[in-house]
């Protein structure tokens, strides 16, 4: 111990004399340096780096929403288990992560790596904290179909889309940021607007009160979800096997999917070959089941039924409700597939052939979570709400 002490030490006081940039890669041998960063949150697990992690790169940036990202905690992984690795002169690594606190503008933090051999590698990543509560990314799905990532919270964070109909525009869910929704949705479109709710969890229903006037479609399931503020006088309850018209023949097909929260809706459009899942399928990585109250067993026959109801549409599109999560995108069979992997997995689960593990690196609120995975699904469940099959 006292070796590795004088070792991290004596590594650290000639780390504090590099500057940032002036170890180039040629200089560098095979191992040294860092194989990773994991940037993370009290909100995400994940934090992005701009560039992605390279270990012949050396600066990176990273920009969260000071209204909800206070701090940060960064996990340097050394490319060698030997080498020693400080953060702003601090003892760092897998074991040791390094937690700050933020403060408005740049924040600083130099990652120095020394091997054995006293060779000397540096990183830097500046996190930019600011206000992103009122800004918004929009890009083209395909024609007549935008996706709208709102920035709240920690980019990229969650997406609402909007669909344009012969008739009208349905904006599907409505972000919770501060920035002015359907004003930009109305820059976007000039048909008349609505919105379809695919469940009430905040960070889809945040800006429902900015749409006074416009019909909202939702389930009555999740409606003790929503905030007292929120105005339900132009709510429109559907239910499994209802159509929201768009016109010139076009129409939103309602799905229920209980499992990630009760009402869970899908929105599938035959004509544009789209399935809107918001969080009730997940979006390419995990499906939060343990946030809802219905069964594994419950969740499973709800596959079922949504793989019968889209097993004739061909190339269908997911329109997931956070996109940056995705692992493949969802397009052609492979939104599908997931459906199906994530019933197959669901079955493992109840039969005993998959045991899931404890999901490590991110607090679940206290909750008792297991995570499981199989070809594409992946799923986060109550180990104590499972139930047979029937």
């Amino acid at each position: 111990m006292r070796r590795k002490l004088f070792r991290f030490v004596a590594a650290t006081a000639v780390l504090m004399t590099v500057v940032a940039g002036t170890i180039s890669a040629p200089g560098q041998s095979a191992g040294l340096g860092l194989k990773n960063i994991q940037l993370s949150s009290e909100l995400s697990p994940i934090i992005k780096l701009n560039p992605e992690f390279a270990s012949s790169v050396y600066d990176y940036t990273a920009v969260v929403d000071g209204t909800n990202v206070k701090s940060v905690k960064i996990v340097p992984i050394p490319a060698s288990d030997h080498d020693i690795v400080a953060i702003n002169g601090a003892e760092a690594g897998t074991d040791r992560p390094y937690r700050t606190e933020l403060k408005p503008g740049d924040n600083k933090f130099v990652i120095s790596t020394a091997s054995k051999v006293g060779k000397l590698v540096q990183y830097t990543i500046t996190v930019v904290q600011k206000d992103l509560s009122g800004q918004y990314k929009t890009e083209v799905v395909q024609k007549g179909i935008w996706r709208i990532t709102d920035h709240f919270g920690f980019p990229p964070s969650q997406d609402v889309y909007l669909v344009e109909g012969a008739s009208k525009a349905v904006l599907i869910d409505a972000a919770m940021g501060k920035g002015d929704l359907p004003g930009l949705a109305r820059s976007l479109t000039s048909l008349p607007l609505e919105v379809a709710v695919t469940h009430g969890h905040g960070d889809h229903i945040g800006q429902l009160n900015q749409f006074a006037g416009s019909a909202i479609y939702m389930s009555e399931k999740d409606r003790g979800m929503l905030p007292k503020t929120v105005n339900t006088a132009h709510f429109k309850w559907v239910k499994d096997g209802d159509a929201i018209d768009l016109g010139g023949g076009r129409s939103l097909e309602v799905i229920e999917m209980p499992g990630h929260t009760e009402g869970s809706l899908l929105f599938l459009d035959r004509v544009a070959k789209t399935l809107a899942v918001g969080d009730a399928i997940g979006s390419g990585s995990y499906v939060w089941k343990f946030t809802g109250k219905s069964s594994l067993a419950e969740y499973r026959s709800a596959l079922e039924r949504l793989e019968a109801r889209i097993a004739a549409v061909d190339e269908l599109t997911f329109l997931t409700g956070h996109h940056w999560q995705e692992n493949t995108p969802l397009t052609g069979a492979k939104g599908k597939q997931m459906v199906t992997d994530m019933k197959i997995l669901c079955e493992k689960i109840i039969r005993g052939e998959i045991v899931g593990t404890p999901p490590s690196g991110f607090d679940i609120r206290g909750a008792k979570v297991l995570t499981a995975s199989y070809g594409l699904a992946g799923i986060w469940y109550d180990p104590g709400n499972i139930q047979p099959l029937k």
